[in-house]
């Protein structure tokens, strides 16, 4: 059996001190750095990657970060590669070429490593694909700009299941098996891409856009809120509800907004195979005291029920090896 080659990174077993330091070395593509606010002290990251030719996957969880990618810095290191970003846990906001951009649960962030962007990020739990740019490219439909696009609906539930699903078999995956993995996997990008919804920004007007994002990347961050409201959301971002409404209106409104975002985040959960609450405690978290109003809501949405989303999980065994090869992979891509 030929092993996938594999890292492991685990700031728990470094001094305080080094941890964002020893991080920003091995992602040299990126300026890592932390949020005004946090103590550089306390950043922490547990992240496992593995190396399938032409992709690198990787799945981290780690505290409040930034990323930062210049024009200067996209010129000077040549990476000519994209990344996606599935987040599970957790929201990521900033801005791609000078426009606003928010993901959150569920959703699949892409960003063209060869253009400028920057982004926070609280606590979050991601599976990311690192990819070769023609691979993206040939993907994607003509005229479609992939950089800050975030696939979400039918298009990045489909994407965030097979990252998914990716990442629990590659431990115990065969080195022979993996080409055929990275060939499904950008198969599924054709037709994901394909499916891409029009911008939830269009039509808008640019104000309107602002208020969207800071709206979004606050009811990303409590979704698991009890008091997440109109009332609430108005207050904490300075706006009126009739502006409030006007925004969310092309997305069928705020409070369908809120319950969509809900059940993306619970999905996300029931298809980890980390977590091991019940259905009912994880529904819970997100304001669903009635199991059986759960239930339906989920079905509604996903088209099965969320013991069928969990039974399809299994469980996988992996092998360690060093992480300053992390940085010789995502070279390969460039």
């Amino acid at each position: 059996m030929t092993k996938i080659p594999y890292l492991r990174f685990d700031t728990a077993e470094l001094p305080a001190a080094e941890r964002i330091d020893r991080y920003r070395a091995i992602l040299a593509h990126y300026d890592v750095s932390v949020p005004d606010g946090t103590n550089r002290d306390d950043f922490e990251v547990l992240a496992e990657a593995w190396l399938l030719g032409g992709l690198v996957a990787a799945s981290t969880r780690m505290g409040p970060v930034r990323f930062t990618r210049s024009a200067a810095l996209a010129k000077a290191d040549g990476r000519n590669s994209f990344a996606l970003l599935l987040l599970r846990r957790g929201a990521w906001s900033g801005e791609v070429d000078g426009e606003p951009i928010s993901a959150g649960p569920g959703q699949v962030l892409v960003l063209d490593l060869t253009r400028p962007f920057d982004g926070i990020a609280t606590a979050t739990d991601t599976i990311s694909l690192d990819v070769e740019r023609d691979a993206i490219v040939s993907a994607a439909p003509d005229g479609l700009d992939l950089h800050g696009l975030v696939l979400d609906g039918a298009a990045g539930r489909v994407l965030a299941d097979q990252m998914g699903l990716l990442r629990r078999r590659l431990p115990a995956m065969d080195g022979d098996d993996a080409p055929e993995a990275v060939r499904t996997t950008l198969g599924l990008l054709r037709g994901c891409f394909g499916m891409a919804e029009r911008p939830r920004e269009q039509g808008l007007a640019r104000r309107d856009i602002a208020v969207l994002h800071r709206a979004s990347r606050f009811i990303d961050q409590n979704l698991g809120h009890p008091d997440l409201s109109v009332t609430t959301i108005c207050r904490e971002i300075g706006v009126s509800r009739s502006v409030l409404y006007r925004v969310f209106a092309p997305l069928a409104g705020v409070a369908d907004y809120i319950r969509g975002r809900r059940l993306e985040a619970i999905h996300v959960l029931l298809d980890d195979a980390d977590e091991d609450r019940w259905n009912a405690e994880i529904a819970a978290e997100f304001g669903y005291v009635s199991q059986a109003h759960f239930s339906r809501s989920f079905r509604q949405r996903f088209g099965y029920s969320p013991r069928a989303a969990r039974d399809s999980r299994d469980l996988a065994a992996a092998v360690e090896a060093g992480p300053e090869l992390f940085r010789e992979w995502i070279n390969r891509l460039g």
